[in-house]
C-alpha cells in the first residue's frame, strides 16, 4: 500500500507563479498533499512554485514533469476542508 494520500479528480484553473512570471494551468487531480497540474509552460523537477487559485495560494515542488503535466508536492498539506473547497469548485468555462 502507498503512503500517498487519496487523489480526487478535479478540473478547475489555477495559476502557476514562478518568480515574476505567471502562467494558467489546470488541476487534474488532488489530494492534501499534492496533485497532477496540466500547463502549457512546464517547470523542471525539483523547481518550487507558487500555485494560486480561488480561495487561497500554497507553495509546490515539481516532483515529475512530462509533457504538458507535472506531479507537485505542496510544501503545507491542505487541510480536509480546503481541500474539499477545491474539490467543489467547477471549473469557469
Amino acid at each position: 500500500m502507498s503512503g500517498r494520500a487519496q487523489r480526487f479528480p478535479a478540473n478547475f484553473p489555477v495559476v502557476l507563479r514562478k518568480g515574476p512570471v505567471m502562467f494558467p494551468a489546470t488541476i487534474c487531480n488532488i489530494s492534501t498533499g499534492g496533485g497532477c497540474i496540466v500547463a502549457t509552460h512546464q517547470l523542471a523537477k525539483g523547481e518550487t512554485a507558487v500555485l494560486d487559485y480561488a480561495i487561497g495560494q500554497t507553495r509546490a515542488t515539481i516532483m515529475w514533469a512530462t509533457g504538458n503535466m507535472m506531479g507537485v508536492k505542496f510544501e503545507n498539506h491542505l487541510s480536509t476542508v480546503g481541500l474539499n473547497s477545491i474539490r467543489a469548485m467547477k471549473s469557469i468555462a
